[in-house]
């Protein structure tokens, strides 16, 4: 079977929904794009390619999106990255998804990064994804 570039997303979307993970985050799982203006931990699977060939592959991404924390060194006070609690999420979705197999799909991750989105944190997991048997 063929798999297109929003059977990709879904494929990934129904695995991610179904991991502890998700019962921790104040937000929710999303598509391509999450709410405007959203302050809450997010999830968002987007897929960036088909697959059309047993053994080919696809690229797809997982961004996990977390708020800010106050710090307070002595005389300022500022909005930081809450690594900990970033570095803990995508730790958990990074174990849900690389190298499994599932739904005739292979996913692993290619790369990891980390960045600032408007106010929010966001770290961003490169996946890759692969029919395994007839296309």
């Amino acid at each position: 079977m063929r798999k297109s570039t929003f059977s990709i997303a879904s494929h990934l979307y129904n695995r991610l929904s179904g991991l502890d993970v998700l019962r921790e985050i104040t937000g929710g799982l999303y598509k391509d794009s999450r709410p405007m203006n959203s302050d809450k931990e997010d999830i968002v699977v987007s897929a960036e390619g088909q697959i059309t060939e047993s053994g080919g592959i696809a690229k797809a991404k997982v961004m996990i999106f977390t708020s800010p924390v106050i710090s307070d060194r002595g005389d300022a006070v500022e909005m930081v990255p809450d690594y900990k609690r970033l570095e803990y999420l995508s730790g958990r979705v990074y174990d849900g998804i690389d190298e499994v197999f599932s739904g005739g799909c292979l996913t692993w991750i290619d790369s990891q990064t980390f960045s600032q989105q408007g106010d929010m944190f966001c770290c961003v997991l490169e996946v890759a994804v692969s029919v395994r048997g007839a296309v």
